[in-house]
């Protein structure tokens, strides 16, 4: 993009820009200046504007979603990028953040700062009974081998699927579990 340097003397406007290592001068009227001038700020502005959009858009979806609504959940937008952060009770919370900004138009990127911090202080040993009969409950799980491992909340599963969106059933499953902090899946799938 050339950068634009304006000297206006008399009447005429005079603009020096550089293209390709070499500075190019041009003669216009004022009224040229006046355009580039505005449109370089407009630019700037609806920038600004969509980043404001984006902003108000997520929280209101947030503000629309009965299990987000009285959270302590902040964000930074800029330029399309969001940072989410704060802190949740239930892993599947930070989940649907997330989901919301990327569905969110004009969002570029998302960065998921977010931390759960668990009300219900559940044994490592009982998130991992929760998991298992998780699996032998569910039709979509059953007869799947399932290794899992929780340590200090955070879980490990390995194991064996037969399509890619089992994944995202296990997960979405194993975040609405209290005291999940994280959720690590290494899955495999039958071919």
């Amino acid at each position: 993009m050339p950068h634009i340097h304006a000297v206006v003397l008399f009447a005429d406007t005079y603009i020096l820009w550089k293209r390709k290592n070499q500075y190019v001068t041009e003669k216009k009227s004022p009224f040229v200046l006046v355009l580039i001038v505005t449109g370089i700020t407009q630019a700037h502005a609806a920038l600004a504007m969509s980043d404001k959009v984006i902003k108000q858009r997520i929280e209101d979806q947030a503000a629309d979603t009965l299990s987000l609504r009285k959270l302590k959940v902040d964000f930074a937008v800029e330029e399309g990028y969001v940072v989410l952060y704060g802190t949740v009770g239930l892993y599947i919370q930070k989940m649907i953040y997330e989901q919301i900004a990327w569905k969110t138009e004009g969002v570029v990127e998302v960065d998921n700062e977010i931390r759960v911090v668990t009300g219900l202080a559940q044994s490592d040993a009982v998130i991992e009974r929760k998991i298992m009969e998780l699996a032998q409950t569910h039709r979509r799980l059953q007869g799947v081998n399932i290794i899992v491992t929780v340590v200090n909340g955070a879980v490990q599963i390995r194991t064996t699927l037969d399509h890619p969106q089992d994944v995202l059933f296990l997960k979405r499953r194993v975040a609405e579990i209290d005291g999940v902090i994280d959720i690590n899946i290494q899955a495999k799938f039958i071919a």
